[in-house]
């Protein structure tokens, strides 16, 4: 039975734990959940509390395992018996009339004791926003237990206060994450308070054409999947009831919750980081991230050369076991990580050249790693350079496991076939008509029937190769109508359909090669393209697309419901210094996909902006280059370069990653070939022309 039906007789809020590790037997078999249900520290009486598992395993399905009554102080116990061998994930009602609480716990102490408060409440509805539907909860198995421990990085279920990921830098009191945080715990504690703060929630929260959320929880959620919604009545409602601080004493431009990480407690940049120059992700099928990195980490303003490590964290942010992974050619990779079906990671060695006066020696820019699942490099101290390669940067498998490599220097794109070096080849892209500017290859994607598109960033044009090798069209900047549909592009995405989106920056000029003063564009026009499946491969009749907050849009990706996401570089370079009124932060910025039905009915639309004219906006960002969606649901953003809009910067890059929690749909990963997500078993249209 799905855990939606068991729910859906009655409004719940939710208690996610891991169940092994509970031992506070009762029995044989038997277990104790004791708690407290508090407002603010103050214990609430009379809450009905009610457990139940969810099952994640073979076991799929959930039942409830028991029921109780808080005390005077807001006390509870429940005993409860498991299935042997089973560790569900388990959920909990706090409720009493329409107030509602709930607590994301992870693994329970033996005497499995848990708070659950508001701000527990407001991790739980974002880190599973995406699997809250009315009264019931469930979704992929993968990201279900993710989201577990993305809700652990804002609160400690033992004790119901701020976690440490939340609490500390490179959070806390450095960006807005905190304030907006405790701002969304007040909005639910105004619901605890009164009666008409539970209405004036609910009311808040509805989506335009959707149902009227029934509980709490549902409220929290639709916050995290609708920020633009009402931002004005939330924040309102957040300034009635001042019981955590600090919170935002300004509305926000939305209500998203962006975290920042860096590896440790820390902002600080320095030749211990483990980043440097992010770059672009690819994530697996677990939802683990991989992180290609442009520079080796140095302190500010010391000079930094080109990057020779690979990095791994978990779902949630943190950094993986052994990770960074050197080895196997590593040499300044830029925008090209992919993952191929048997599981092992491809990166392209762009070969950052930092300007002459640093010092640092030329790094090679004419190969590709390949590591093992587990960080062993497979590639040599010199990595792959068959084919030949120069400059890579996207790079991206297809689902029969061929390598696509973009030569950005030489106008090219190189195929491993199978994943084969010894097989490789060459595939020249010829320019368009009346054109002799150089092409510049970048980015890469795959569409339903295995054709590679491969964007020209300096030549404004957009390259589609058939599987078998052969250049099928070289689509010029200008469209039908005389309309410039490309503009410097960047990034490029499929859909679940095979139609391509483009990220269009009117910017770029890619060092490849390294020049003193690069032919950069105005950067006046971003804007997003979206050009329609083979075999029709023309522009959507409204495209390019602009607005939702676009910068320099870089990155671009598919959503499980098919919505484009976009990461924005930011605004232009100047060679002045910052100027103190320089327009950050940055944003991502969000848009209507093909299908409008799955799209906000006041945001439907083929390229409609869903994101605000400013994007959403968060200081946990600088000049993005990559975004991915995860199987929970949540964005990531590849914090590249430092905000500085000036040249010739000695150490530019970035030492963050950063996550908008339980925004998009969620997507089944690796992500190779067109996009798919978990309520289909294969994605439409792969490998046929139906719709």
């Amino acid at each position: 039975m799905r855990l939606h039906r068991v729910l859906s007789a009655s409004a719940i809020a939710l208690l996610v734990l891991t169940a092994a590790g509970f031992a506070n037997a009762k029995g044989a078999g038997e277990t104790s959940l004791r708690g407290i249900v508090e407002s603010g520290g103050t214990g609430l009486a009379g809450y009905e509390v009610s457990l139940y598992a969810r099952f994640v395993g073979p076991q799929e399905g959930g039942r409830v395992l028991g029921r109780a009554t808080t005390g005077p102080a807001g006390e509870f116990e429940i005993d409860y018996r498991l299935p042997h061998g089973a560790q569900p994930l388990l959920f909990v009602r706090a409720k009493r009339g329409p107030a509602m609480l709930a607590s994301a716990i992870g693994q329970a102490p033996v005497a499995g004791h848990v708070v659950v408060n508001e701000r527990t409440t407001v991790a739980t509805g974002f880190a599973f926003a995406q699997f809250v539907d009315g009264s019931g909860v469930d979704g992929n198995r993968v990201g279900m237990l993710n989201a577990v421990r993305m809700a652990g990085n804002m609160v400690r279920a033992r004790t119901g206060t701020l976690a440490a990921v939340l609490r500390l830098p490179p959070n806390g009191s450095e960006t807005s994450a905190l304030p907006t945080f405790n701002s969304l715990a007040n909005m639910v504690a105004h619901c605890v308070a009164t009666h008409a703060g539970c209405r004036e929630l609910f009311d808040a929260t509805t989506p335009p054409g959707g149902p009227r959320p029934t509980n709490v929880l549902q409220a929290v959620a639709n916050i995290a999947k609708y920020p633009w919604l009402n931002v004005d009545k939330l924040f309102a409602l957040s300034i009635e009831q001042q019981t955590y601080a600090p919170a935002l004493t300004q509305r926000p431009d939305a209500w998203t919750l962006f975290l920042k990480f860096t590896g440790s407690f820390s902002s600080e940049q320095n030749a211990d980081n483990l980043l440097n120059g992010p770059g672009a992700f690819a994530i697996d099928e677990d939802g683990f991230l991989w992180v290609s990195n442009n520079y080796i980490p140095e302190p500010p303003f010391e000079p930094a050369c080109a990057g020779n490590r690979l990095l791994k964290y978990f779902p949630w942010g943190e950094n993986f076991p052994g990770s960074p992974y050197f080895g196997g050619g590593l040499s300044g990779s830029g925008w090209g990580i992919t993952l191929a079906p048997d599981g092992r990671v491809w990166v392209g060695n762009f070969g950052f050249t930092p300007p002459p006066f640093t010092g640092c020696p030329p790094p090679p820019a004419n190969s590709v790693s390949l590591f093992r699942p587990n960080g062993k490099p497979l590639s040599g101290k010199n990595g792959f350079t068959a084919g030949p390669i120069s400059a890579p940067q996207g790079t991206m498998s297809d689902r029969e496991g061929n390598i696509w490599i973009a030569n950005c220097q030489a106008d090219s794109v190189t195929v491993y076939p199978k994943g084969r070096p010894g097989k490789a080849f060459e595939i020249p892209i010829p320019p368009p008509a009346n054109s002799s500017a150089a092409m510049k290859p970048f980015g890469i994607a795959i569409d339903h029937q295995g054709n590679a598109w491969v964007t020209g960033s300096r030549n404004s044009t957009q390259a589609v190769i058939g599987p078998d090798g052969k250049v099928i069209e070289v689509i010029p900047p200008v469209g039908p109508g005389g309309r410039t549909v490309l503009s410097r592009p960047m990034g490029n995405a499929a859909d679940s359909r095979g139609n391509i989106w483009v990220s269009n920056s009117n910017f770029m000029d890619v060092p490849c090669p390294n020049t003193p003063t690069p032919d950069l564009g105005p950067a006046t026009s971003p804007s997003i393209a979206l050009f329609l499946r083979h075999p029709d491969r023309k522009p959507h009749a409204g495209s390019p697309f602009t607005g939702g907050g676009l910068t320099i849009p870089w990155g671009i990706a598919v959503d499980g419901n098919d919505t484009v996401w976009v990461a924005n570089f930011g605004f232009a370079f100047s060679p002045q210094p910052p100027d103190p009124d320089w327009p950050a932060p940055n944003r991502v910025s969000h848009f209507c996909g093909v299908d409008p039905s799955k799209c906000p009915p006041t945001k439907r639309g083929v390229g409609k902006p869903i994101s605000p004219d400013t994007g959403y906006t968060s200081d946990a960002l600088i000049r993005n280059t990559a975004v991915a969606i995860d199987p929970s649901g949540n964005v990531w953003l590849a914090n590249n370069w430092k905000r500085f809009p000036i040249l010739n910067v000695v150490n530019p890059g970035g030492n963050s990653l950063a996550v908008m929690v339980g925004a998009a749909a969620p997507v089944k990963t690796p992500l190779i070939g067109t996009p798919r997500s978990f309520d289909r078993r294969e994605d439409r249209g792969h490998g046929d022309d139906s719709d």
